[in-house]
């Protein structure tokens, strides 16, 4: 398999969005598109020359899932994401305690999208997307839903806010639990091949020995 993930930094809170490949196949799926994402996917992937298959939510925050709903319409594609985040689909401002009116106000963002192409999924789940061998994880913490995408082939881990290079995801916001998040790193990330590549939600890239070694909360654990 010839795999391509591709990175764009989107909007203010400088989210990070991928779209993972197959260039044998041309089938490929985008992973948590921030705000104003819209364009730029398209763009990407059709300089890319992939065709989407579906949209995957590393959970319910904003930052993240900004522009599912019109890349879900535009590529009559699903959206995947834990029921336990939900609550965030019905309204993203719920993270901060913002409703959908002060949403529109302080950004711009008329949120009112269809639950239609909504897709439940699970841990332990493999997708059958795109022949990229991904598998979810529920790993909350961050939210209730949480989750990170393992490939097989090529491993890499797409860890949304659970991990970064040198830090790990904030709990202070509502639905966050510090104690579920330590369990996530423990349970998941702990247990993953050193040398697999980490591709977080916000910041560079690194790896899990990396984090291992040198994250403190890592190290704590």
């Amino acid at each position: 398999m010839s795999r391509v993930i591709e990175r764009l930094v989107l909007g203010l809170w400088q989210a990070n969005c991928f779209v993972v490949g197959n260039t044998g196949t041309g089938r490929a799926v985008v992973v948590d598109p921030g705000q104003d994402g819209g364009a730029p996917v398209l763009e990407l992937l059709s300089a890319s020359g992939l065709t989407c298959e579906a949209v995957l939510l590393t959970h319910g925050h904003l930052d993240h899932l900004w522009a599912a709903p019109v890349l879900a319409e535009h590529l009559d594609v699903p959206v995947l994401l834990h029921p336990d985040d939900r609550w965030l689909w019905d309204n993203p401002g719920a993270a901060f305690g913002a409703t959908t009116e002060e949403l529109r106000a302080q950004f711009g963002l008329v949120w009112a999208p269809s639950a239609d192409r909504l897709t439940d999924i699970k841990d332990g789940q493999r997708l059958p997307f795109a022949d990229l061998g991904l598998q979810v994880r529920h790993t909350p913490g961050h939210t209730p839903g949480s989750c990170v995408f393992v490939t097989d082939d090529e491993p890499v881990l797409l860890s949304g806010d659970l991990l970064f290079a040198g830090s790990v995801g904030r709990t202070d916001l509502p639905g966050g639990s510090w104690e579920q998040q330590m369990d996530s790193l423990r349970r998941v990330v702990l247990t993953l091949p050193g040398a697999m590549t980490v591709h977080p939600g916000h910041g560079p890239d690194t790896t899990v020995d990396t984090e291992r070694t040198t994250n403190p909360f890592l190290r704590d654990l």
